[in-house]
């Protein structure tokens, strides 16, 4: 008689559930990630004194699309050259010039305000050239390349050839 009435009693509260549970922690991890991507298609960077006017001028050359940034913070990108002269091409080393300056100058294909541009010359020490204040996802800079004017460089020409030094430019980004 105690188990029937028993039985009548959990009927009666509704304990006809009678499952387990256990439980699972998710974590979201959310690691610091920065990248500085370089156009594939623009590893080389010709500034080319063909006229005159070249050399009275200077010459420029604006790269599309030349760098991408991903960060997941503010970000400052920051560029240098990687030897302070610039090596004759095909020379054993021994013809070096201190190349008069040559400017970089940011620009950007899309309008944002929170991200400032310097434009800068080329120098061994790194100067900043683009200063975010907001992460991106994916930002991508047009560069423009300015070679300097005037005689300074037509002492190295020579005469029925043509004549290339050469440098590494090496961009970095950091965070802010």
């Amino acid at each position: 008689m105690y188990r029937v009435l028993g039985i009548i009693g959990l009927i009666i509260l509704g304990i006809t559930d009678l499952r387990a549970q256990a439980s699972v922690k998710i974590n979201i991890v959310l690691n610091h990630v920065q990248n500085l991507t370089i156009n594939p298609d623009q590893h080389v960077v010709n500034l080319n004194y063909n006229t005159l006017e070249d050399y009275r001028n200077g010459v420029e050359i604006t790269k599309n699309a030349h760098l991408s940034v991903f960060s997941t913070t503010p970000y400052e990108v920051k560029v240098k050259l990687a030897q302070t002269e610039f090596l004759k091409l095909g020379s054993e080393g021994e013809d070096k010039i201190t190349m008069p300056d040559i400017q970089i100058v940011p620009l950007s294909e899309q309008e944002n305000s929170e991200v400032q541009f310097t434009s800068s010359t080329l120098t061994p020490e790194g100067r900043k050239i683009i200063s975010s204040m907001v992460p991106t996802i994916s930002s991508v800079f047009n560069i423009q390349y300015k070679g300097p004017k005037g005689e300074s460089l037509m002492r190295y020409a020579e005469r029925n050839k043509t004549v290339t030094f050469h440098n590494d430019i090496l961009y970095s980004i950091e965070t802010k």
